[in-house]
C-alpha cells in the first residue's frame, strides 16, 4: 500500500502569538517526534494576530530549541499587512502583502524580513505568503533573495516553479481527511494556525500520530532533492488524476 508523506506547517508564528496554544500544540508534536515548519512573521504588525502585546522575551530561544529537534523556521511574509486586494496567481483571497505591488517594493520587504530572521540566527529557505497571495514578482524576488522553496498551491506532489520548489498545501486546518490521504499517497502540507487549534483538532492529530505513525518531513528536507521530488513519473500523473477527481476545488495554475 502506498503511504503519503506529510508536512505540517504552522502559520502566524511571532513573539505576539497565543503562547499557551502554541505550547500545547508543540508539546503534542514533540511527544510524537513530529517536526513542523514554523511560518514566522519577522515583524508582526497585524493587530488581529497580536495576542500578547508585550511579546515573548524568550521567543527566539523557543524556536532554536525546536529547530534543534529538526523543525524548520520559514518566513511568513514580512509584517503580515494587507497592502492590496490582489489575489495573485491563486486568486483565493482579496488581500495580499505582496501580490500586485511593484517588484522593488516586494524585494525590499522580502529582503528586510529575511535579514531580521538571519540576525536572530536563522537561515530561512522557505517562504509562505500571507493569504496565499503572491505573483510572478514575488517569486522572482524570492529566488533573488536566496530562497529555495515556497509553500502554496494544490497538487499531490511538489513541482518546480520559477526555480523554486513549490510545496502544495491542503487548506483545511483540522486534519479530518488525513487517513484517506495517507492511503492515497503523495506529499501534502497540512496548514495549521496554533491560535485556532482547539481540543478537537489536538485530539484528531494525536489519534492520527498514534495510530498511523505518518511519514513527516519539512520543506527544507525536500528542497535538497527538489528536482527528484518534483519529477513527474507516470505513477504520479495517474495519482494526480485521481486526486483531481476526488477534490472539486482546484488552485488556479
Amino acid at each position: 500500500m502506498m503511504k503519503a508523506t506529510f508536512i505540517f506547517r504552522w502559520d502566524d508564528i511571532s513573539p505576539f502569538q497565543d503562547a499557551g496554544k502554541f505550547s500545547r500544540l508543540a508539546e503534542l508534536f514533540v511527544q510524537y517526534h513530529i517536526p513542523a515548519v514554523l511560518g514566522v512573521i519577522p515583524d508582526n504588525r497585524d493587530d488581529s494576530i497580536r495576542f500578547n502585546p508585550s511579546g515573548d522575551s524568550d521567543f527566539t530561544g523557543r524556536l532554536k530549541a525546536l529547530e534543534k529537534r529538526g523543525w524548520e523556521i520559514a518566513m511568513h511574509g514580512y509584517r503580515h499587512l494587507k497592502h492590496t486586494e490582489d489575489g495573485g496567481l491563486l486568486g483565493l483571497n482579496r488581500a495580499s502583502e505582496f501580490a500586485g505591488r511593484p517588484y522593488e517594493n516586494q524585494a525590499a520587504d522580502i529582503g528586510q524580513g529575511k535579514k531580521l530572521l538571519t540576525d536572530s540566527g536563522f537561515e530561512p529557505i522557505t517562504f509562505i505568503a500571507p493569504w496565499h497571495a503572491y505573483d510572478h514578482n514575488t517569486l522572482r524576488a524570492l529566488a533573488e533573495s536566496g530562497f529555495k522553496a515556497f509553500s502554496d498551491g494544490w497538487s499531490l506532489y511538489p513541482t518546480m516553479t520559477a526555480g523554486l520548489l513549490q510545496a502544495p498545501v491542503i487548506l483545511w486546518s483540522a486534519p479530518t481527511r488525513m487517513k484517506m490521504l495517507n492511503r492515497l499517497g503523495g506529499i501534502y502540507t497540512i496548514c495549521l494556525h496554533p491560535h485556532l487549534a482547539g481540543d478537537d483538532d489536538l485530539g484528531q492529530l494525536e489519534r492520527f500520530f498514534r495510530d498511523h505513525r505518518p511519514e513527516v518531513v519539512t520543506i527544507k528536507n525536500l528542497a535538497g532533492q527538489a528536482e527528484a521530488v518534483s519529477r513527474k513519473t507516470m505513477r504520479k500523473r495517474v495519482l494526480e488524476g485521481v486526486f483531481a477527481r476526488l477534490y472539486t476545488r482546484r488552485w488556479d495554475e
